[in-house]
């Protein structure tokens, strides 16, 4: 049994080090640097996963290696970087220095995985006494590795997962250390994309440095400091008051995986139980599957990042978002499960797993705190991963793209459509932008009718992406996708029901399509088309309760089809028909009937 937190909660309020105006500006000066140190990277990045994508987070620390503030970006990078800057603090102590540029991207040294490379600046006041750091974690759509893309649900140790940089200076003093930037460059696809990613992260990092050393000039350090240990007091006792109001108990959920990417029949179980003690709360992930034979592992900091994650959701909005959140939480996990893998077990398609165990937790929750309840949301991020070139310039690079599904009607409103949900919140590549950069046409992006779940309140819908090879060669590429598996869709609640899976297909140049498994290697021929499509969220409430303005509004929009309209909700052929716009009555009924 391996417990990777404990919680030591704040019931009473902590005594002031700062006014509480300083606090607050200075919180927001630090939450206003991470998000220009996002702006800054974003706009100077290479890589279309980073500029179009958004695929990365930004965050501020203090001298220790805490979180003090952050960028909401994507939840599943943001807790991860505490561990792994703070791998970097115990390896090189007291030699880190103005001008030092520090990188972790190992698994089992605080990093999540190896495409995302965690950067850090050091931050030095006046008389050059270190008082904290800049964090600039960014997926590159290649780190090398044994396929394209690095990250695959297919492989079988860390080994086979890229370049392993363990808590490394990849600058010293300003100086680049060539050592390593030639390791680097010699094992990864299109070093130009890396390099490019690379310099932005670091101009980011630099850029929110000489702000956070401004910010201390302002104040004064210690003034700076006393600010920051009340943000993690304030937050800590924030924390615990809401934890509270729960009411105690033993919460449990599980889930399943379709499988581990290796073994593509056989389903792996997921499982938690919530323990709310007075303002103390407890996850434990025992009885979870032993850890996977493929790469889809939860390594140590994505494990926090779903609690992290889970927590801040139980939070009211105006609570900050740093440290101090964990001080009341505990985190159980037994050693050699899929939830805490040993090394050296793959983890680079953690993401897959992390999303179904984050829905899986937020279900317990619900029994909890089941005002904020919602039907299950769609996590099985299909995507597609491939090597192509810019029909502009002819330089390679890697793609990543993925589609997103739909979130859960809840209560007050029917689920939101086409969302990188839970812990993910990235970004739908615009068409132009890849058929600028690679070899691809996109001929569909599209929101697929009747995905969501039917209920009072309807589940959101998927995406639909047409991916057509128009070079002249054979596209090789990796798909995948989770919750394509009928038996594990997402469920609907209070009598909503379920939301469609996801699927993949390859689609010859005669139209025909061909189903792909849910995770592994294809070949598309020159015009053929890879197509992905996600899943669609549960439906809330018993199907009868939707109002029917509810419904034709549906119809119009084509949000659902005149056949579901007539088959879930009741509804008249004729008047679906009309509402829809002309669809004969007699092949409504036929399609709801068949």
């Amino acid at each position: 049994m391996s417990t990777l937190a404990t919680a030591a909660p704040v019931s009473t309020p902590p005594e002031r080090r700062t006014d509480p105006i300083t606090t607050e500006v200075v919180r927001n000066a630090l939450e206003t640097i991470a998000e220009e140190m996002g702006n800054a990277l974003r706009r100077t990045a290479l890589s279309v996963v980073v500029k179009d994508m958004r695929d990365y987070s930004c965050a501020v620390f203090d001298a220790e290696g805490r979180m003090v503030a952050a960028a909401l970006d994507i939840p599943t990078l943001l807790a991860s970087m505490a561990p792994a800057l703070q791998a970097c603090i115990e390896k090189w102590g007291d030699d880190i220095h103005p001008g030092d540029v520090l990188l972790n991207n190992h698994p089992y040294m605080g990093a999540c995985q190896t495409n995302d490379m965690n950067m850090f600046v050091p931050v030095f006041d006046a008389e050059e006494t270190l008082i904290g750091f800049t964090g600039v974690i960014a997926h590159h759509a290649d780190w090398g590795g044994r396929i394209a893309g690095t990250a695959a649900a297919q492989s079988e140790s860390a080994y086979e997962e890229g370049v392993l940089l363990p808590a490394l200076k990849y600058e010293v003093r300003g100086v680049r250390e060539q050592n390593l930037h030639d390791i680097i460059t010699a094992n990864v696809r299109h070093p130009s994309q890396n390099l490019g990613d690379l310099r932005a992260q670091i101009a980011a990092g630099r850029s929110g440095a000489r702000r956070f050393a401004e910010l201390a000039a302002k104040y004064g350090s210690p003034v700076l400091a006393d600010a920051i240990a009340d943000l993690f007091d304030s937050t800590a006792y924030r924390t615990s008051r809401e934890i509270g109001k729960l009411a105690d108990g033993r919460y449990e959920a599980e889930g399943w995986l379709d499988n581990d990417g290796i073994r593509l029949d056989e389903p792996v179980l997921m499982r938690v139980a919530v323990i709310v003690e007075g303002e103390a709360i407890t996850f434990d992930f025992t009885g979870s599957a032993p850890q996977m034979a493929g790469g889809m592992n939860i390594p140590n900091s994505t494990l926090r990042s779903v609690v992290h994650y889970s927590v801040k959701c139980l939070m009211p909005p105006d609570v900050s978002f740093n440290e101090g959140s964990l001080a009341p939480v505990s985190i159980i996990a037994p050693e050699g499960t899929a939830v805490n893998p040993v090394f050296p077990a793959a983890v680079g398609d953690r993401h897959l797993a992390s999303q179904r165990l984050a829905s899986i937790v937020t279900k317990a929750l619900a029994f909890a705190a089941p005002d904020r309840a919602s039907a299950e949301w769609f996590v099985g991020w299909p995507v597609l991963v491939c090597e192509s070139r810019s029909p502009k310039s002819g330089d390679g690079a890697v793609l990543l793209a993925n589609v997103a599904g739909g979130a859960g009607g809840n209560r007050f409103r029917d689920g939101s459509n086409a969302m990188d949900v839970h812990m993910g919140n990235c970004a739908l590549i615009p068409a132009e932008i890849i058929e600028t950069s690679y070899e691809l046409r996109v001929e569909r992006y599209e929101l697929i009718t009747d995905s969501g779940g039917a209920g009072a309140q309807r589940g959101g819908l998927g995406i639909r992406a047409d991916y057509r090879n128009v070079s002249e060669k054979p596209l090789h590429f990796l798909s995948e996708a989770e919750q394509t598996n009928p038996s594990f869709p997402p469920t609907g609640l209070h009598g909503g029901d379920s939301g469609a899976v996801a699927s993949l297909h390859l689609i010859d140049g005669d139209g025909v399509e061909h189903a792909l498994r849910s995770k592994g290697k294809g070949v598309a021929q020159s015009g053929e088309v890879v197509s992905l499509r996600a899943g669609g969220g549960g439906g809330f409430g018993p199907v009868e309760d939707r109002p029917v303005e509810a419904v034709e509004a549906d119809l119009r929009a084509g949000f659902i089809s005149p056949a579901a309209a007539v088959a879930e909700y009741g509804f008249d052929a004729g008047r679906a028909a009309e509402v829809a716009g002309g669809v004969g009555a007699a092949a409504v009924v036929s399609e709801a009937t068949r």
